[in-house]
């Protein structure tokens, strides 16, 4: 028992099958009764495009159903108007299998096929259905035209594949396009000036096609392409079907009747329909890839355009400043951010060379970056710098640049994405002076002052002395913390600091090595004169005195001085100048010893 879903599901598609059926039985019997000459072949074949549409047109679920509504309808033309006898039913049989299998092996070779939106979709259409398929089933037919009616193979051969092969191109993309509703669909979103535009090109197809087929006198074949070409080039797929369309009916129909340019050629009709096929597959050669390249450059436009738009909005609402630069430093594109971060329009720099704005200090590191960017494409170079802003100021900037290149692979130029990083920079500036800065007296610290001491150690002084390195230690500084309190220690610590950074030169370092200890390194003096420094500031403090709540504190220091020499390690140099600090002490305090 058939389920009643299953007869509603038929009844709802009997149409569009019943439709199918009466316009596969009407091409095949026109083409039989008309183009079939001296009892051979049909020379034109317009039911393989029919059926080859509808199959692509629909699911692959309806394709059954299509081919067997068409079947009873090619057995009866060709008993109508066909071979007699067991090819009757051989060769419909053989169409109804031709087109099946050009649209079966077009989905599995081409899924998204039916659209002609790009050149390699419309290849595979042409070799598929106009070349591989009319070929193999050449054969057949041509074996069957030999049983039949005793044609010579070959003859029957080339009668088949010319008319199946060129009705297939011919006539099944303006068929399909049609039945997949991208006609009427452009008809319903296209303005009413450019449906005008349209119904113009189109009557002047008409006029030409008219022109070209409706006399006997000139071959004017050429003229009604250039109504077509501009009706493809303005329309699309669109404008190429519509005018292929009023070509091939023009042609066929004038060319039936006897007129046109192919009657001018010498020969059996046979052959002027042949030649007229070649003609109009030859018109969809050109005019379907045409079409299809141009709607594929249209979307990618469209892309481009969306593109744009999208980077635009980016580049207006970021932060980030974006600058593109050709290969010589002129600037090519900046992005407006850059007027809130250093004060100029974009188009007072685009055209100039941006170098100048960087700080010439940081410049050699920005050209060094930029040069390497260019020379490796694959990378992305990394660089602070200093910008110069309109106003004068400076502002710290972090850029990544990476080369630009075009399609041959040559590099154009450099792309950059620029951050402020002022901020930071000053955060890992004040973190590092904090690293190396003594909290209580602002002097430097023991790391720093170890660094220091290592680097003077190990600079390479040809001419001179390389320097000496003195120590400091406040006598009985455990006394003032007992009787006066830390709070009062901590003042002689602060006033004996600000004392040794005033006695010394801008270009020494002196630091709170700990407690109340503290050291300086002085660079390229003579032991002599180092004496005479420390002898200064021990004079000084003594002579001084910091007052805390009305009580007058004074204190002493004991220095301990070392001679550098090359060679001499860091903890050497040290440990000499802290033996002559302990023998300072040992001597009374309040004094200065120098290492021997």
């Amino acid at each position: 028992m058939i389920p009643s879903n299953a007869v509603s599901t038929v009844a709802r598609r009997l149409p569009v099958l019943l439709v199918t059926a009466v316009t596969y039985f009407a091409g095949s019997s026109l083409a039989l009764h008309l183009t079939r000459f001296d009892g051979g072949i049909a020379i034109v074949w317009i039911a393989g495009a029919i059926l080859f549409s509808a199959l692509c047109a629909s699911p692959r679920r309806r394709w059954s159903q299509l081919v067997l509504a068409c079947i009873p309808a090619a057995i009866m033309a060709s008993f109508l108007f066909g071979m007699r006898g067991p090819v009757s039913l051989a060769l419909p049989l053989i169409c109804v299998g031709e087109a099946y299998a050009a649209a079966w092996w077009l989905k599995r070779a081409y899924p998204r096929f039916g659209r002609f939106q790009s050149v390699p979709e419309v290849a595979w259409f042409i070799f598929i259905g106009g070349v591989a398929v009319p070929m193999l089933t050449a054969l057949l037919a041509a074996a069957c035209a030999v049983a039949g009616r005793g044609i010579p193979f070959w003859d029957g051969w080339r009668d088949w594949y010319a008319g199946h092969a060129l009705g297939l191109v011919a006539f099944a993309p303006p068929l399909l396009l049609t039945l997949r509703g991208q006609t009427y669909r452009w008809i319903g979103s296209a303005r009413r000036s450019r449906q005008f535009e349209a119904i113009g090109l189109l009557t002047l197809t008409v006029i030409g096609s008219l022109a070209a087929f409706g006399q006997n006198t000139v071959p004017l074949v050429v003229l009604p392409l250039l109504p077509m070409i501009a009706a493809t080039l303005r329309f699309g797929r669109f404008g190429a079907v519509a005018s292929i369309l009023i070509l091939i009916v023009v042609g066929l129909s004038c060319s039936l009747a006897g007129s046109g340019p192919t009657t001018l050629l010498k020969g059996s009709m046979s052959l002027k329909l042949q030649v007229l096929q070649v003609y109009f597959a030859s018109v969809v050669l050109v005019l379907l890839p045409l079409a299809a390249e141009l709607r594929a450059r249209r979307r990618l436009v469209e892309r481009l355009r969306a593109a744009e738009a999208l980077h635009r909005l980016v580049l207006d609402r970021t932060s980030d400043i974006i600058m593109r630069l050709g290969p010589d430093g002129t600037l090519r594109y900046v992005s407006p951010s850059i007027e809130h971060a250093w004060g100029y329009r974009p188009e007072e720099l685009t055209g100039k060379v941006l170098f100048r704005l960087i700080s010439p200090d940081d410049l050699p590191a920005v050209l060094e970056a930029r040069q390497s960017a260019l020379l490796n494409p694959d990378a992305t170079m990394i660089a602070e710098y200093r910008a110069i802003r309109n106003d004068g100021t400076t502002l710290w900037m972090e850029t990544h640049m990476r080369a630009t290149i075009d399609e041959s692979g040559k590099v154009t130029g450099t792309v950059s994405i620029v951050r402020e990083v002022t901020g930071r920079r000053q955060l890992i500036e004040d973190l590092t002076r904090q690293s190396l800065t003594d909290s209580l007296t602002g002097l430097h610290n023991r790391r720093s002052f170890d660094a220091t001491l290592e680097a003077l150690l190990s600079s390479s002084v040809t001419e001179g002395p390389l320097g000496c390195v003195a120590l400091f230690d406040l006598d009985h500084f455990k006394t003032i913390n007992d009787r006066f309190g830390h709070a009062a220690g901590d003042e002689v610590l602060v006033h004996f600091g600000d004392l040794l950074r005033q006695s010394v030169r801008e270009s020494d370092l002196v630091a709170r090595i700990g407690g109340e200890e503290f050291g300086a390194v002085l660079g390229g003096i003579e032991l002599a004169t180092a004496q005479r420094i420390c002898e200064r500031i021990r004079v000084r403090l003594e002579q001084s005195s910091v007052d805390t709540s009305g009580a007058p504190i004074r204190t002493t220091v004991s220095v301990g001085l070392c001679l550098l020499s090359s060679g001499q390690s860091r903890a050497d140099a040290l440990k000499a100048a802290d033996a002559a600090l302990y023998q300072a002490k040992r001597d009374g305090r309040n004094r200065s010893s120098v290492a021997a």
